[in-house]
């Protein structure tokens, strides 16, 4: 074994050091400032792809790899639908054969064969099949004046009939296959809507999370900027005998705080661009430009019982559990059909012919059966085990049917609660910027009429950026929410290009 293993890691791993691609290096800061400064005339920089909302949705619907995904997997079940239906008949077969023999010491022989029938199943749970078949047969075996033999010719035409009487008889018995996979393509339809609207929900939250954080990168650049002037500031003062060295310390320690959080806020930003961008089904090669557009913030007036009516009247999701609940309703009469005995009436006619030319080999004589077969139910217990185990999943889907409607009046409530909290949050939010704006005006008038130190005023700036970005965030939280509701409600429409209406 070791033997085996180490000449499998020979055959895998060796010389890959010597197929190995290293990096290169990075050029200098200085070295790309100036390669950036001067573009090459050949190369002209790419130009950015202005996305808006509209156009991310649209971009998500058309190119996102996880949106294909689903959508040909629907297909795919379409096509599995396609095939169970074809199944069901009638079914066309025809099949043309030939076969020539011959051995030492034996009389040589070429046949010829033909064969055309149908099947399908019947309504009634039988089937039913024809077929009709002509063979030829020709002995390579010559007579007293060295002719070959002469051909002769047979053809037949068969009808059957299977008709199950008590076990297997009827339209929902022999057809749940059938039955079956057209309510499984319409819980897939269903399914992908609701995967669209989620989807849509998710590139939105993506696209303003996005928009959240360009706003907090510029909140921090302006904050930093800020920062480089109080320093500078500090360090004029300071040589007039007006500041003290603490206050230039103090300055020049606000200004690396700011410029490490500014680092760290541009790489965030970065590493969410390229994630929305593999989201949308750009490359992360592509050069975009992200608007800067808020959520528009509109409250919610909802009544809350009405609310929890729509969900249970609209919800895809729920119409699907409660077609579930009636398949196995449906398993239930299937597995008591299966406790019957089996009781088959078969019924064949047949016509046949022969003759020595195709002409004159026509079917003309005549056959016929009928049968019946009755198969007594002593061994059934698979069957009495399956309907037992049938009447408990019946049971446990009514009761996970009844908690699923209580789940969705829970989350309806709860989420027209959040979404109220929200609201309010905004509106503490704003007023709280308001007074904050009015500080940092105070501490500027303060500060250059030497009443405040220099501490204060970056404390009252710092304030004032942390309650713009939470203002951002509570935003696009509230409208990710009101979609939400909306979803949960059954009244979030989806376009083919992502936007939607309510």
């Amino acid at each position: 074994m070791n033997a085996l293993l180490e000449d499998y890691d020979a055959r895998v791993l060796g010389g890959r050091e010597n197929e190995i691609i290293y990096p290169e290096s990075a050029p200098s800061e200085a070295e790309s400032d100036e390669s950036s400064a001067e573009p090459p005339e050949d190369q002209p920089p790419a130009e950015p792809i202005p996305i808006d909302l509209p156009s991310a949705l649209a971009h998500a619907f058309e190119s996102s790899r996880d949106f294909q995904d689903r959508k040909e997997s629907l297909y795919l079940q379409g096509l599995g639908f396609t095939l169970t239906r074809y199944n069901f008949g009638p079914i066309l077969n025809s099949t043309i054969s030939y076969l020539w023999n011959d051995a030492e010491d034996a009389v040589g022989r070429d046949s010829l064969g033909a064969v055309v029938g149908a099947r399908s199943t019947l309504p009634t749970g039988g089937s039913v099949s024809v077929s009709s078949t002509l063979t030829g047969i020709h002995d390579d075996d010559p007579d007293l004046f060295g002719l070959s033999g002469d051909p002769f010719y047979d053809s037949s035409l068969q009808l059957s009939l299977r008709q199950p009487l008590l076990r297997g008889a009827g339209y929902e018995v022999s057809h749940e296959a059938l039955t079956q996979g057209e309510r499984n393509l319409i819980y897939g339809v269903r399914s992908f809507e609701v995967f669209r609207q989620d989807f849509c929900i998710r590139v939105v939250n993506a696209y303003y999370s996005l928009v959240s954080q360009k706003m907090r990168l510029a909140n921090d650049e302006r904050y930093y900027q800020d920062a480089v002037f109080d320093r500078r500031k500090a360090e004029s003062l300071r040589q007039v005998d007006r500041y003290r060295d603490d206050d230039v310390f103090l300055a020049r320690r606000r200004e690396i705080e700011a410029e490490d959080a500014l680092l760290v806020s541009r790489t965030d930003y970065e590493l969410a661009v390229d994630d929305f961008k593999i989201l949308i089904g750009l490359p992360t090669s592509a050069v975009v430009e992200i608007r800067d557009d808020e959520p528009l913030f509109e409250a919610v007036r909802i009544d809350p019982q009405s609310a929890v009516a729509a969900a249970n009247h609209n919800r895809l999701d729920l119409h699907t559990e409660r077609d579930q609940l009636e398949d196995a309703e449906r398993q239930v009469r299937l597995a008591r059909n299966g406790l019957l005995p089996d009781l088959d009436l078969s019924v064949n006619y047949g016509l046949d012919g022969g003759a020595g030319d195709i002409l004159g080999a026509s079917p003309d004589r005549w056959n016929s059966s009928v049968g019946l077969t009755l198969d007594l139910p002593v061994d059934r217990k698979g069957e009495r085990n399956a309907y037992r185990s049938s009447l408990i999943y019946l049971e446990q889907a009514r009761r996970n049917h009844q908690r699923r409607l209580d789940e969705v009046e829970r989350d309806i409530l709860n989420q027209i609660r959040e979404l109220g909290q929200l609201e309010k949050r905004i509106e503490l939010q704003r007023d709280q910027i308001e007074r904050e704006r009015r500080a940092v005006a105070v501490t500027q008038i303060r500060y250059e009429s030497g009443d405040a130190e220099t501490r204060d005023l970056l404390d009252a700036r710092q304030s004032l950026t942390v309650v713009q970005n939470a203002l951002i965030e509570l935003k696009v939280q509230h409208f990710i929410a009101r979609l939400r509701l909306l979803r949960n409600m059954g009244i979030l429409f989806v376009g083919e290009n992502g936007m939607w209406r309510s």
